[in-house]
C-alpha cells in the first residue's frame, strides 16, 4: 500500500473517532428513507411498462438496481457509524460497499450522456450500436469494473485508491461534458443550415431534447461528485497533529462533508425519470394526457 493510502486511511480512522456523527448519521438516514423508495420506485416503473423496454432504458434500469443495493448497504454503513469497537472486516466491507455510489453510478450516468449525444449528432451510428446487445454489454462491463473497485476497495482500503477515483470521476464529467458540448455545436450549425420543414423540426426538438437530458444528467453530478474529487487535494493539503484534536475534529467534519455529498447522486436516476412519475398522479394525468401522446408520437 502506498504512504498515501496509508496516511488517508490512518486519517479515516482517527476522524471515525474523533469525528461528530450526528450529522453524518442524519443525511445517511434521509438517504435511506427517501433514496431507497425513489429508486425502487423507478425499477418498478420501468418493469410494469406494458411494452418492452428500449435499449435505452436498459442503462437506466441498471442505474436503479445499482441505487437499490447501495441503499440496502446502509444500515451497514450507519452501524458502523454509531460504534466505534467494531471489526476491521466490517469497517472494510461498509466502506467498499461504497463503491456501488461512487463508482457505478458516474460510470452509468456518462455511458447515458454518451447515448443521448450520439442519439442527436450521430443518429447513424446510434442505430447501428443502439441494440439490447450492446447496451447490455456496456451495463455488464460497468458491473465488472464497479465489482472490481470494491474488491480493491476491501482489500486496500477505499482510501488508498481514493486518487484514482478522483481522476475517473473527472474523466467521467469531461466525457459528459463533451457530449453536452457536441450537442450544442449540432443545434448551432442545425439553426443555421437547416430548412423549415416538419422532419427539420422534429429533428430539432430531438436534439434539444437530448440536450435537456444531458444537462438534467450532468448538473446533478456535478453537485454531486465534485465534493469528491475535492477530496484528494483537501487531503493532500491537511496534515493532522496529535496534539491539536480541536482542529483535527474540525477537518475531519469537512472531511465527512465531502463525503456525504456524493450520496445525493441516488436521485439523479429518479429526476431523470420525473416526466414518467408525474402520470403516476392522478391530478397530473389530465393536464399530461395531450403532452403524452405528442412525445410518444416523436419518439415513434
Amino acid at each position: 500500500m502506498s504512504p498515501f493510502g496509508m496516511s488517508m486511511d490512518e486519517v479515516m480512522h482517527q476522524c471515525h473517532i474523533l469525528g461528530d456523527s450526528t450529522v453524518w448519521l442524519s443525511i445517511k438516514i434521509f438517504i435511506l428513507l427517501t433514496g431507497l423508495p425513489a429508486s425502487v420506485g423507478l425499477l418498478w416503473l420501468l418493469m410494469s411498462s406494458k411494452k418492452a423496454l428500449s435499449a435505452s432504458e436498459v442503462l437506466v434500469l441498471n442505474l436503479s438496481i445499482l441505487d437499490i443495493l447501495y441503499c440496502l448497504c446502509l444500515p451497514l454503513d450507519i452501524y458502523t457509524a454509531m460504534h466505534h469497537d467494531v471489526s476491521k472486516q466490517m469497517l472494510s466491507a461498509a466502506r467498499a460497499l461504497s463503491a456501488f455510489n461512487i463508482f457505478g453510478c458516474p460510470l452509468l450516468l456518462a455511458c447515458m450522456c454518451v447515448e443521448h449525444y450520439l442519439v442527436a449528432a450521430r443518429p447513424v451510428a446510434y442505430m447501428q450500436l443502439g441494440k439490447w446487445k450492446y447496451h447490455t454489454g456496456v451495463c455488464a462491463l460497468a458491473w465488472l469494473l464497479t465489482l472490481v473497485v470494491m474488491l480493491f476497495a476491501y482489500f486496500q482500503g477505499v482510501f488508498s485508491i481514493a486518487l484514482y477515483l478522483s481522476f475517473t470521476i473527472s474523466v467521467l464529467f469531461l466525457i459528459m461534458l463533451l457530449c453536452l458540448v457536441g450537442i450544442v455545436w449540432v443545434l448551432c450549425q442545425s439553426g443555421t443550415g437547416e430548412g423549415s420543414g416538419s422532419d427539420s423540426g422534429d429533428s430539432m426538438n430531438l436534439k434539444r431534447r437530448a440536450l435537456k437530458n444531458i444537462l438534467v444528467v450532468l448538473v446533478p453530478s456535478v453537485v454531486a461528485y465534485t465534493p469528491l474529487v475535492a477530496l484528494v487535494p483537501f487531503m493532500s493539503a491537511w496534515h493532522p497533529e496529535k496534539e491539536d484534536q480541536e482542529a483535527n475534529r474540525i477537518h475531519c467534519r469537512i472531511l465527512q462533508l465531502l463525503l456525504a455529498f456524493p450520496n445525493f447522486g441516488l436521485y439523479i436516476g429518479p429526476l431523470f425519470y420525473m416526466s414518467r412519475f408525474r402520470q403516476l398522479l392522478p391530478c397530473c394525468r389530465k393536464g399530461d394526457n395531450k403532452v403524452l401522446a405528442d412525445s410518444k408520437t416523436q419518439a415513434e
